[in-house]
């Protein structure tokens, strides 16, 4: 609340009121005081004059200084009160201006989760249909490959047959060889192994030399079928 003007103009007004009361008080008692005239036979001499003014004086003075003093604003001086509600409503119009610009980033904030927690979702969705797209891929490859493997592994087992019957004919066990390779091989991981025994070696070295069949690395009494792709 400031300290206006009008209002300065009602304190002065209240002020005339009661200087006016106490003069119209002052006023009544020195009416009602009993006149007299000073005579030269009630008058001793001149200092007695004097000592009576500085009696009155004094009492005067003393009455004046019993009067307790009223917090008067001080001419062409800034009001301290009015100093003080102003730089707090300044303050007020900083910390409104500060709220609004929290409230804005508050709001863009929120805004970017929004369009981030979109994005996330985007990529979820996008995610899904990769995999899923890439395993229907891999799966339809695995089919294709697995065909095209077992044609010519029946090709290949033909034409071994073929071969087998002309340069071993009438040998079974040459034979049995050839189908325990190819059982083993149709197993996969550790089983496509076969032993190899003294009756057959001939048949392997004739394997291994034309590529066929393939020692284990570790281990020269095991082999298996060659890879055909």
């Amino acid at each position: 609340m400031e300290y206006t003007l009008e209002d300065a103009f009602e304190t002065l007004k209240d002020k005339k009121i009661e200087r006016e009361k106490n003069l119209e008080d002052l006023i009544n008692k020195i009416s009602n005081n009993e006149i007299f005239t000073l005579k030269s036979s009630n008058v001793s001499s001149f200092d007695d004059v004097k000592l009576k003014q500085e009696k009155l004086y004094q009492s005067l003075l003393k009455e004046i200084q019993q009067i307790e003093p009223e917090d008067y604003p001080i001419l062409r001086t800034s009001d301290l009160r009015v100093e003080v509600i102003t730089e707090m409503e300044e303050e007020i119009c900083n910390m409104q201006e500060l709220l609004n610009s929290l409230k804005c980033d508050f709001s863009d904030i929120k805004e970017d989760i929004t369009y981030l927690k979109n994005k996330k979702d985007g990529l979820e969705k996008m995610r899904g249909a990769y995999l899923d797209m890439a395993e229907t891929f891999a799966n339809e490859t695995y089919e294709k490959e697995l065909v095209i493997t077992k044609r010519i592994f029946q090709k290949v087992k033909n034409d071994l047959y073929t071969v087998v019957d002309t340069i071993f004919p009438d040998n079974e066990g040459f034979k049995e060889l050839l189908a325990a390779l190819t059982s083993a091989y149709m197993k996969g991981g550790d089983d496509v192994y076969v032993d190899v025994i003294p009756d057959v070696l001939y048949y392997v070295n004739f394997l291994i030399e034309n590529d066929i069949v393939q020692y284990h690395r570790n281990n020269k009494t095991r082999i298996r079928m060659t890879e055909l792709l």
